[in-house]
């Protein structure tokens, strides 16, 4: 079996707690994770097993709660699959895997509530400077992991820029800035080629999109954007084309 088919079936089963997770953390700022029906205040199953057998809706009353779990796991596996086709039988595959179901949580989090929770993004910095790291000593070559940081330096310190440029609320924000850092780390690791290409079509997909709703009245120019999922769409294709 393909790498990339099988990668993909992971993120497939993944689907359904990565739905529920999404429910939990699109919440405000500083207000904790759901943990109840936002209708009825039915407390939502509780173990770790009944996150994969979540199926969108409160037990109680059928509401439906956060994104359809199909869509979820479209996404996931499509994730998942580019990494698994583009690194094979890498020793940075399980990073990578973990990386991209994490970009999927992300993407659906930022576009319910427009923020990217530190306690996503910080866990994937983490995880990928543990298992690169590793994966560099496994295959006796610490280069990769030296461009990844230089990556991470360089595409996080760009956004941040951005986001210093306009501190209202209606350009980049710190958590874009976060999200680049960890991009920039994973992309870089891959090569310097995936890490322009990365954050070119991510940038050039939110500049479209903003382009095409101003065109249609759709929204103003202080209308705020949701950069996050844009930024995780020029990743993939990345990892994919790279």
């Amino acid at each position: 079996m393909d790498v990339g088919v099988a990668t993909a079936l992971v993120g497939a089963l993944c689907g359904p707690a990565l739905a529920r997770g999404v429910y939990q953390l699109s919440v405000d700022a500083g207000t904790p994770a759901r943990v109840t029906c936002r209708r009825c205040g039915e407390h939502l199953p509780r173990g770790w097993f009944r996150f994969f057998l979540w199926t969108g809706r409160c037990g109680y009353c059928r509401t439906l709660l956060g994104p359809r779990v199909w869509l979820v796991a479209i996404v996931a596996a499509i994730a998942t699959f580019a990494v698994g086709h583009r690194l094979g039988n890498d020793p940075a595959l399980l990073a990578f895997t973990v990386f991209a179901l994490g970009c999927v949580l992300l993407t659906f989090v930022d576009i319910a509530v427009r923020r990217l929770p530190d306690q996503l993004t910080a866990p994937l910095a983490a995880l990928g400077l543990a298992g690169l790291g590793t994966a560099g000593y496994l295959a006796r070559d610490l280069t990769p992991v030296l461009r990844g940081l230089i990556g991470a330096a360089l595409a996080g310190g760009l956004f941040l820029a951005l986001a210093w440029a306009r501190p209202d609320g209606e350009g980049m924000g710190l958590g874009d800035a976060k999200l680049a850092g960890v991009l920039g780390l994973y992309l870089g690791w891959l090569g310097w080629s995936d890490l322009g290409l990365g954050v070119l079509a991510g940038t050039s997909a939110a500049t479209l999109f903003a382009l095409y709703m101003l065109g249609t009245g759709r929204m103003t120019r202080r209308s705020a954007i949701t950069y996050g999922p844009f930024l995780i769409m020029g990743a993939v294709l990345a990892v994919l084309v790279g």
